[in-house]
């Protein structure tokens, strides 16, 4: 078991998809009936149909995410400013997110030592998620980042 469990999407998913069947079975059910149908045989159970809901996990990395987070960072620039005009940074601890986002986009790729990552720089290299720069934190970076 991890020493710090992130309960992100993906917990939330399974908590939707479970209320989702239980609420749309054929019968009713709580908490004790759904535990004696679990205990019961196959034949006893097979009259009762539950719905399964189809869902998909959509968060970083994905392009999709990220033209979203582009659209929201165009939408306060000036009008007809492109994306090709503007240095984008994404910034994390999570190379597997964070930094694989901005590879995804194009970006460029701020990874701080101030979260989940383990700083092992050799496994960024293995796993194909090399950040832009590595830091201590998101205030080093920036003061990397402005002008003098």
């Amino acid at each position: 078991m991890a020493t710090n469990p992130r309960l992100t999407q993906g917990s939330y998913r399974l908590c939707l998809e479970t209320l989702f069947q239980s609420a749309t079975s054929s019968t009713s059910t709580s908490y004790y009936s759904m535990k004696t149908i679990e205990s019961s045989t196959k034949s006893e159970t097979s009259h009762i149909r539950k719905r399964q809901l189809i869902s998909n996990t959509v968060g970083k990395p994905t392009p999709l995410t990220g033209r979203t987070a582009l659209n929201k960072l165009l939408s306060q620039c000036p009008v007809n400013t492109t994306d090709e005009e503007l240095e984008i940074w994404t910034v994390g601890d999570n190379p597997f997110s964070d930094v694989a986002l901005a590879l995804t986009m194009g970006w460029n790729s701020g990874l701080v030592r101030t979260g989940i990552w383990d700083g092992h720089v050799e496994s960024l290299e293995k796993e194909n998620v090399v950040p832009t720069r590595i830091v201590d934190d998101v205030g080093v970076l920036v003061g990397q980042l402005l002008p003098e």
